[in-house]
């Protein structure tokens, strides 16, 4: 009974990562790959937003520190870690679903933040009601609108809880010897570092993320990019492995199997989807809140963060590939695999670089996660509640420090494919019937 139950939650999970493919590719023909078609005048509209000088408003910031705030909960721990879950649960095949979702999942962005832009509203405190509900509202009904918030609520704590439990996994790492901090400790560090700034509202927010983004994006890109590049002999394997384990599994040395089609795309694209976000719509909430007029600007960036956070994730799969920590039996699931990866190449410069990197994105993703759910919360719930969300939150995050990683990581799962599909069947409704107005605002950009 057990076994049925197991393969049947399996199905659906697989058969839910097939739909979010689905649906990506759809919008993707209907807009034309718009994900491909930005380049040619985003360097224009990065330039415009980063020599901005005007003013932010009382509830609004500039949109570089939207895209910033954006980023911090896509380049999360999850980035470099989520991969190597994947991989290791779902045989190396599963990078191609980090790659399909990525591509694809950039005109999905692109819809859903210019959408979430264009009907914001304001409440009677001039506050915005940030993220998809007001476009669900609009497209389908208030009841849409209020199960997205609702489910969006609790995903956030669970995908801070997540990060947080890697990030005290790893300080309680034998990698790290006398300098080990049990997860108890960490937990409640975590918890109430997150609470602290949560309470400095957006802006506190957006001036943390634009500060921690950039350092953490050259500090990990750069040592990855090193290490591959070490190693370019390795890369024709690699590219074999994901391929043939695509298509064929294979037993591990633990005995379980791993590969074949079904485990990778589902293992590869939810993950993947947890760490591009395309399609669960949690990347129009900062964005929601940009102070900016024009949709297909901010739209435009949005596919950066998307499609930078789908390069990290491949990045970190063939980094664990190539070192083949992910067969490690001895090392636990997790961030100590890309810690011993480093480890192989920098010695104990390897886990200095890895801490950081994990410092930084973790609590980058924990800040903007821990935002994004009480935004949801604070458009079911009168303002003064969101103090409660934050307790919450950080209890949570406590709680999943001291939870097994593959317990943690697989509660997500579930969670997400509640709230992902009504939202992407709302979105391709839309863009099925309204695609033509999306292009013609990204075309107005091309003939400035």
């Amino acid at each position: 009974m057990i076994d049925f139950l197991y393969s049947l939650h399996e199905g659906l999970l697989f058969a839910s990562s097939l739909f979010i493919v689905a649906c990506s590719i759809f919008i993707s023909i209907k807009l034309r790959f718009v994900q491909l078609t930005i380049f040619p005048v985003l360097k224009k509209v990065v330039a415009s937003i980063f020599s901005n000088k005007g003013k932010e408003g009382q509830n609004t910031i500039f949109p570089y520190k939207a895209l910033f705030t954006a980023m911090s909960t896509t380049l999360g721990i999850g980035t470099i870690v989520a991969p190597v879950i994947a991989i290791t649960l779902g045989g190396p095949g599963a990078l191609l679903g980090f790659v399909l979702v990525s591509f694809f999942g950039g005109a999905v962005t692109y819809a859903e933040v210019n959408l979430s832009i264009k009907y914001r509203q304001r409440r009677d405190n001039g506050d915005i009601m940030a993220g998809p509900m007001s476009y669900l509202n609009r497209i389908l009904s208030p009841q849409f609108a209020v199960w997205y918030a609702l489910s969006c609520s609790v995903l956030m704590i669970g995908w801070s809880g997540a990060q947080a439990n890697q990030l005290a996994a790893f300080l309680d790492s034998p990698l790290l010897g006398v300098f080990r901090v049990p997860t108890f400790i960490s937990g409640l560090a975590i918890a109430g570092c997150v609470i602290a700034v949560l309470l400095g509202g957006i802006k506190r927010i957006g001036s943390v993320s634009s500060k921690m983004v950039p350092v953490m994006f050259v500090l990990y890109m750069g040592s990855s990019l090193w290490l591959l590049g070490s190693n370019l002999h390795l890369l024709p394997e690699v590219i074999s492995d994901i391929f043939r384990s695509a298509f064929t599994p294979y037993a591990m040395a633990s005995g379980t199997l791993v590969g074949g089609i079904a485990s990778s795309l589902r293992w590869g694209i939810l993950k993947g989807s947890q760490v591009c976000e395309a399609g669960v719509g949690t990347q129009t909430i900062p964005h929601s809140l940009a102070e900016t007029q024009d949709p297909a600007s901010q739209g435009m960036l949005a596919v950066v963060s998307t499609f930078t956070a789908g390069l990290i994730a491949v990045i970190s799969g063939c980094v664990a590939l190539m070192t083949k920590t992910w067969l490690d039996p001895d090392l636990p699931l997790g961030m100590s695999m890309v810690a011993s990866s480093y480890c192989q190449y920098f010695s104990t410069f390897g886990v200095s670089i890895i801490g950081l990197c994990t410092l930084l994105f973790a609590l980058g993703t924990i800040l903007g996660n821990s935002f994004n759910g009480s935004q949801t919360f604070y458009y079911l719930f009168d303002k003064k509640y969101l103090v409660y969300y934050y307790c919450c939150t950080g209890f949570f995050i406590f709680l999943s420090s001291m939870m097994e990683v593959k317990t943690m990581w697989s509660i997500v799962d579930p969670l997400m494919i509640g709230m992902v599909i009504p939202h992407l069947c709302a979105l391709t409704y839309f863009v099925h019937q309204n695609a033509h107005e999306l292009l013609v605002h990204q075309n107005s950009l091309h003939e400035v």
